[in-house]
């Protein structure tokens, strides 16, 4: 196909890395996608046991009813992405105590956690109403929004943490948990999460929560098909080693590859970790200020995973549960807190010879420091250390599902260096944490020619990383080249 001849270069693979490309070449743009691992995909990668397919890192989503809809329509594969059903509890450690959370949206969560929680009745509301006014007040919720410099401004919301705001409305203990435990979903805990991106998550996985038929497979089989029909040129287990030339005006059209080669291009959208942006960007290009304001960040936790096949005549389980050891979602998502946050999916899959099977998946927070004495080098230790792990989380499991002892087949189990594999550099699952005070790395960088997007720009998860990647491509291509595009592929 024809292009405009500006040559735009998308750096990572995962979700923001493949949504941007797409877009950027249907306005009309040469696109090259780099990526460092040999596949794309990123977290939404799966991998395979025994002919079973097991989920990475993309296991559920929200936005189905709105959002993700437009965005799948605009990137032209919602034919390739279906949403399956799903249901979702919360169990207390402590207590034994279960929370059957209702689907329907929000306005149904919040009048059965007003029936479960009567005392708090009037705080449940006043939480639920605060997350309906900051989604009205986010960019690209909607895509046909004109409203977005209003949007971009700052509120109250944003100069609060989630803590503050709970201890507000007076709510403590399973309430106040069950209200932040989309804090699981975002990696950032209560007491450093202002509470605009932590409504921004709850609201999405509390309106319409769902899984993929397919998982993370459902995407980068319809990249890879609109890849090929805009022409986009996909490279893998390649990277910017070095970019030598930084201009008068502090922009780089040329790159030296990890492979040996040379790329020219007009901009470059870097969809890595900040850590990884800071290491590509020349050092005569970023000032100290800068350079403090990266090295502040600090990474979400990352995700100690099994896997297994469920025997088919075991008892029917919601798919999602999520596991608190204890209300304190501070203790489970701090570094060093003790607590522990187990999520458990079940998923209908199909094996390799198409036999129906229902997959058991359950992962636990742990951070970087679990494992970095094996970051090099995995010795009997590691091993150990792996099996320690898994034995816990199948205690929790039990505990949870008694009547699935004996009745799953263990697969498979992943370290947060298994993670690394898919995301590095660090392996964390959702970016950086989104901590009150914390600026993070978004739109145009000190290489005025480069611009960041992905997991840890704007919104973490699956869904943020698009609508970072939306935002990024109406402010960069302008105006009239976004609505040309919602107006030609949105219904």
């Amino acid at each position: 196909m024809g292009h405009s001849g500006v040559h735009s270069v998308v750096v990572g693979g995962g979700i923001g890395g493949m949504s941007m490309a797409l877009l950027l070449a249907a306005a009309g743009r040469r696109v090259t996608l780099l990526e460092a691992c040999p596949k794309i995909g990123g977290f939404m990668q799966r991998f395979r046991r025994g002919g079973v397919p097991f989920d990475t890192g993309f296991h559920f989503t929200g936005g189905f009813e709105n959002v993700l809809a437009q965005m799948l329509q605009v990137l032209g594969i919602d034919d390739m992405v279906k949403e399956a059903p799903f249901r979702s509890r919360i169990f207390f450690g402590e207590s034994g105590r279960r929370l059957e959370l209702p689907g329907g949206g929000v306005d149904a969560l919040a009048d059965y956690l007003a029936l479960e929680f009567p005392e708090k009745r009037d705080a449940v509301y006043g939480y639920y109403k605060c997350e309906k006014a900051v989604v009205e007040h986010t960019p690209m919720f909607d895509l046909r929004d004109r409203d977005l410099a209003e949007k971009l401004m700052l509120n109250e919301y944003d100069l609060m943490t989630l803590d503050e705001f709970f201890d507000r409305l007076g709510v403590a203990g399973e309430l106040r948990a069950a209200l932040g435990s989309a804090a699981m979903c975002h990696g950032t805990p209560p007491c450093e999460s202002s509470v605009t991106p932590h409504c921004r998550v709850s609201f999405g996985l509390g309106n319409h929560i769902a899984r993929v038929e397919r998982g993370g497979d459902a995407f980068i089989d319809g990249f890879r098909r609109e890849a090929e029909k805009l022409g986009i040129e996909v490279r893998t287990g390649v990277r910017i080693a070095k970019c030598p030339e930084v201009a008068g005006r502090r922009e780089c059209r040329r790159a030296v590859l990890s492979d040996g080669s040379e790329l020219e291009f007009d901009d470059a959208f870097l969809a890595i970790h900040p850590k990884a942006i800071l290491e590509l960007l020349p050092p005569e290009a970023v000032n100290a200020f800068f350079r403090r304001r990266g090295g502040e960040m600090e990474d979400s936790c990352g995700f100690f995973t099994v896997s297994g096949v469920i025997d088919p005549a075991a008892e029917a389980v919601p798919e999602l549960t999520s596991y608190l050891s204890t209300p304190d979602l501070n203790r489970i998502l701090l570094p060093g807190g003790g607590g522990t946050g187990t999520g458990m999916v079940i998923a209908e899959e199909r094996d390799a010879a198409g036999k129906p099977v229902r997959t058991f998946t359950a992962f636990g927070s742990v951070w970087p420091e679990a494992t970095a004495r094996w970051s090099e080098k995995r010795d009997a230790a590691y091993f150990e250390y792996k099996e320690r792990y898994a034995q816990k989380i199948y205690d929790e499991v039990y505990r949870v599902y008694p009547g699935l002892r004996g009745r799953i087949d263990w697969r498979a189990t992943s370290s947060l260096l298994t993670c690394r594999d898919y995301a590095p550099p660090t392996g964390c699952a959702y970016g950086v944490r989104q901590k009150l005070g914390c600026s993070r790395i978004f739109g145009r960088l000190p290489v005025r020619n480069f611009y960041a997007i992905g997991q840890s720009a704007l919104i973490p998860g699956m869904l943020g990383t698009m609508m970072a990647s939306f935002l990024m491509f109406r402010q960069v291509a302008g105006e009239a080249a976004y609505w040309k595009l919602i107006e030609a592929r949105l219904r």
